[in-house]
């Protein structure tokens, strides 16, 4: 293994690569969460409003 000094150039675009693809991931998660929540909502309100524009223990009295 050569032992000479990274030069600073070099060492920053490694490090903005991989900063770069930790950005990327994160958002990736963060965008694939909202979009299962979204579904897990959906889901839930279909269940209980059983088809009908409301659920039942939405009905004014």
């Amino acid at each position: 293994m050569n032992n000479k000094p990274l030069n600073n150039k070099f060492h920053s675009q490694i490090v903005n690569l991989l900063q770069s693809a930790r950005n990327k991931v994160v958002r990736s998660v963060n965008q694939t969460m909202v979009v299962t929540y979204f579904e897990i909502g959906k889901m839930i309100v279909e269940e209980e409003q059983d088809g009908k524009e409301r659920a039942s223990y939405g009905r004014r009295f």
